[in-house]
């Protein structure tokens, strides 16, 4: 039986492998790294591994990937400010592309193995974030890639796009507060309100800003 870390193992091979040449996961691979994870996941249920244990090694997979093409050695290396914006910045980027083909990805392969959506939805949403600070990107990043998806695969699913983003934004935040108060509110102040068209409400009270510094915004 494919383990959750096997899982992991082959996305992050696979996304490393597509993305290899350009420094980053852009989004014109989304769609790429979202079929590869999905196969995975598909290839994974068959022999038997439970269905979500397998998509959040999917998810963890992608998000790691990045720490494999930019990672945290682009953010060592830069020598000038300009420098490490711009690495900080594909980082962010990468990630938000990754955790956004992750959850398209892990909602399919997900449904196919009988998980429903919103809970696919959530708990890929929770992965991205979760592992987002292990290549150096802010939490932000993998909060709005997560729910851009979420958005996206609500198209094919008998989910609301709300419904889908407000389940993406309730995990990224909940999980974003295990971290810290102030990267809690970070995510909620980064993916309440419209993204793609959708308004955005998340369903928890975690990350709720009542009256913090202005610092502690994103």
């Amino acid at each position: 039986m494919v383990d959750e870390r096997e899982v992991g193992r082959r996305v992050r091979d696979g996304s490393i492998g597509t993305s290899r040449g350009t420094g980053e996961i852009t989004g014109a691979a989304v769609g790429t790294v979202s079929s590869l994870v999905q196969r995975t996941i598909r290839e994974a249920a068959d022999t038997g591994g439970a269905a979500a244990g397998v998509a959040r090694g999917a998810v963890e997979g992608a998000i790691d990937a990045v720490g494999g093409i930019v990672g945290p050695g682009a953010l060592t290396a830069a020598t000038s400010l300009k420098q490490v914006v711009e690495a900080t910045s594909t980082v962010a980027t990468s990630v938000g592309n990754a955790a956004k083909a992750a959850v398209i990805a892990a909602v399919k392969g997900s449904s196919e193995a009988g998980l429903e959506t919103i809970e696919a939805v959530g708990n890929t949403s929770r992965s991205a974030v979760r592992e987002a600070p292990a290549v150096g990107a802010d939490v932000t990043a993998a909060a709005v890639g997560a729910v851009e998806g979420a958005i996206e695969i609500a198209k094919d699913t008998a989910v609301s796009a709300e419904d889908a983003a407000a389940a993406a934004a309730t995990g990224a935040i909940e999980t974003a507060g295990e971290i810290s108060d102030a990267a809690a509110i970070r995510v909620r102040k980064a993916i309440e309100g419209t993204i793609q068209g959708v308004k955005v409400v998340a369903k928890t009270t975690v990350g709720r800003d009542s009256g913090a510094p202005s610092s502690q915004g994103r």
